[in-house]
């Protein structure tokens, strides 16, 4: 009973918080619309399974490989690249994500335990799942700006059963507009050991995204966001109305964090923030005005999702047309300007592009 009140009063308390979050949501909203992003395309399949097509990645041992000759000369380039590098834990993740070689994220783990980009590599790949716990705490103290940490620990709660510790974590989450997961810096981490193994700058992009792609926990979220939508179902049974609307608050600041800013700038996370979204507002009455949806209803957000993911899926469609005519530098131009402007605004400059025969790329 205690436990049971005390997740009521935690959830209540959520409404202060994100009432100041929906006042910058909506005040950014437009402003960030067209600051969204692709490389690895996924097209939904179900709720929220993905299937990965490798538009522009090559598998990264084999092309790695194929640059610098056999994996023992290979070894030795980068045991060169990393002295060099002093064995930092930059350098060391740059080594895991090009080789795929966890031997090297456990160096870094057992070197640097308090780098916030190693604490999320580790949990990203469940590399210590004995301590997950503690690497948890670890990237909550490092980071405590970050809500990617609190989500993150939200979830082993939830799948402990802790749901009481879970709820903190959604709501201390809530407060925090940081959504970080440092994919930039591991990029350019690996490109430049990439070009050090003999790449072209176009394959060690490549090589640097799908190694860093790995340290994005969308799997933990997805079923974050499962979890979540149990307990408000479990709210509703038990007839806690103001409960089920506060997880859908919650709810809804994750999937914006998902969907927008720094956490949507691949169309993997926004596809995830849409689908975290529908999940959560589904369960509310559909014609009901809300203060939390700026006073629309449940029906009308869920027409709005629905569009944006057809939007994203035409823009695909038009740019996977486009792809395979396209040059290295042209490739390479693109790809810079997914890394500065966002995956959304750099396929429709693409697209753009290609649409006017007058303009070059």
């Amino acid at each position: 009973m205690q436990s049971a009140s005390l997740r009521k009063w935690l959830l209540a308390l959520t409404l202060l918080v994100v009432i100041l979050w929906t006042i910058v949501h909506f005040y950014n909203l437009n402003a960030q619309k067209e600051a969204r992003i692709t490389r690895i395309i996924l097209e939904p399949q179900g709720d929220f399974s993905y299937r990965k097509t490798n538009i522009l990645i090559a598998p990264p041992s084999k092309t790695v490989a194929n640059a610098v000759g056999s994996p023992k000369s290979l070894h030795q380039k980068v045991e060169e690249w990393l002295a060099r590098h002093h064995r930092s834990a930059d350098s060391l993740l740059a080594a895991f994500h090009v080789l795929n070689d966890t031997n090297y994220l456990k160096e870094a783990a057992g070197n640097f335990p308090d780098n916030p980009q190693v604490e999320l590599a580790v949990l990203s790949r469940n590399v210590f799942p004995e301590d997950r716990r503690k690497w948890l705490d670890l990237f909550k103290a490092s980071s405590p700006s970050n809500s990617l940490a609190n989500y993150l620990s939200a979830q082993t709660y939830f799948q402990s059963g802790q749901s009481d510790a879970a709820v903190n974590d959604l709501v201390a989450a809530t407060g925090k507009l940081q959504f970080e997961n440092y994919t930039l810096e591991s990029q350019l981490d690996a490109e430049e050991l990439g070009q050090f193994l003999g790449k072209s700058p176009l394959d060690s992009t490549e090589t640097a995204l799908a190694g860093s792609m790995g340290d994005m926990p969308l799997a933990t979220l997805k079923q974050l966001a499962s979890q979540m939508a149990d307990l408000q179902k479990q709210e509703l049974n038990v007839g806690d109305n103001n409960s089920a609307e506060n997880l859908a608050q919650l709810g809804m600041v994750l999937g914006g964090q998902l969907n927008e800013g720094a956490g949507g700038k691949y169309i993997i996370n926004q596809l995830l923030g849409i689908a975290v979204e529908t999940m959560m507002f589904q369960q509310l009455n559909p014609n009901t005005s809300y203060d939390f949806l700026d006073g629309e209803t449940p029906a009308q957000k869920l027409e709005e999702l629905k569009q944006q993911k057809a939007a994203l899926s035409q823009l695909d469609r038009r740019v996977q047309a486009i792809q395979p005519g396209l040059t290295d530098a042209e490739m390479v131009s693109f790809q810079e300007r997914i890394r500065i402007y966002g995956e959304v605004a750099a396929m429709h400059w693409l697209v753009q592009q290609h649409s006017n025969p007058q303009t070059s790329p």
